[in-house]
């Protein structure tokens, strides 16, 4: 099977992201190989000794830490990632139950049409009637939504194919975290055609997510 590199975004918020890697590594599921990325936006160093101890032991592609900014320093992961899937995780949302990748990355790997796989929140009013990409229901996430506080990309725990990439281009640079999330919403909704973002039939609506930290990493700058 394709190997999926696991991105961690994280600054600063130590606590939050020690909850975060520790949940994910006991409950996070693939069949095949499943490998870290630590992308640290320049942390301090205690910050970053108590994250690399926490990953010391587990399967690990590698890191950076360096002051970027969200877009820049999310890019940069992606540049690293060796893997054609990615699944990406920040720091506060910690996982509550089990959660299997493998059906869906083998949906990714079949189906061109599909770039982006949601498996964090959503509202439910966004979905429309289910399709079946690669032998499984997903509702696919309206291009436009009117309302903006239902943007359809966010920076939520996803699975994502390097086709989405290549259609949408990269994050935006420059812009804090709700702001970048927003433009490269923009991004997606802009374009009349590429691969789709996606959301399993049968996931909850609150997902499998705790969302476990008050402070945003914007507070932090």
């Amino acid at each position: 099977m394709e190997p999926i590199t696991v991105i961690l975004q994280t600054y600063k918020r130590t606590e939050y992201a020690l909850r975060t890697i520790a949940a994910a590594h006991e409950l996070l599921h693939y069949e095949g190989d499943l490998r870290w990325y630590i992308a640290d936006d320049g942390s301090h160093a205690a910050h970053l000794l108590d994250v690399w101890d926490m990953v010391k032991d587990m399967p690990l592609m590698g890191g950076h830490s360096l002051r970027r900014g969200y877009g820049a320093n999310a890019n940069a992961a992606w540049d690293a990632a060796p893997s054609a899937l990615t699944f990406w995780l920040e720091d506060d949302f910690m996982l509550t139950q089990p959660l299997d990748l493998t059906p869906h990355a083998y949906t990714l790997m079949d189906c061109t049409e599909v770039g982006m796989i949601r498996l964090g929140y959503i509202n439910g009013a966004m979905l429309e009637t289910p399709q079946i990409f690669g032998g499984r229901a997903y509702h696919t996430l309206p291009r436009y939504w009117p309302d903006t506080s239902f943007y359809t990309f966010t920076g939520h725990p996803s699975l994502r194919h390097t086709r989405y990439r290549d259609a949408y281009g990269s994050y935006p640079i420059g812009l804090k975290p709700g702001e970048t999330e927003l433009a490269y919403a923009f991004q997606y909704q802009s374009a009349n055609e590429g691969p789709l973002i996606v959301w399993p039939e049968g996931y909850p609506e609150g997902g499998y997510w705790a969302h476990i930290g008050a402070v945003k990493t914007e507070d932090m700058l």
